[in-house]
């Protein structure tokens, strides 16, 4: 049974408002917030306008790549509802999620198997596991 599913790398408001407004829209929607290697990658100033919308029943995603400082402060009022957070050691999520009061999708790359049981590394501050 599928609870829901999540769109991800959403860069311009025709699509975001397409998908929000969709008759079965996404649970999650993500946005790639400072991975600049990614073609989907948006500059925090368009992020800031995109993302004044009304969410409906969809949850924002900040996807963010081993965040520093800066963009953690850039983006803590606007209207995320998840961090999907890569590349972090523990210590790190559990800094940002106690600071910035977001619920955690923890991204575990995965190259070997052996990769999958590193999830019980984060099992007390993760709320959702991404496998990538």
């Amino acid at each position: 049974m599928i609870k829901g599913s999540k769109i991800c790398g959403v860069s311009d408001p025709k699509t975001l408002e397409y998908i929000i407004n969709h008759p079965n829209p996404p649970l999650f929607i993500g946005f790639i917030c400072n991975y600049k290697k990614s073609p989907r990658f948006i500059e925090i100033d368009k992020l800031k306008k995109l993302i004044n919308v009304d969410k409906k029943k969809c949850e924002f995603v900040a996807v963010l790549v081993k965040p520093d400082y800066d963009i953690l402060e850039n983006i803590k009022d606007l209207p995320f509802d998840y961090y999907q957070l890569y590349n972090c050691e523990l210590d790190q999520i559990e800094f940002i999620k106690k600071k910035y009061s977001k619920k955690i999708i923890t991204a575990i790359t995965v190259d070997t198997p052996e990769d999958v049981k590193n999830y019980k590394l984060y099992k007390d501050i993760t709320d959702i596991y991404l496998f990538d």
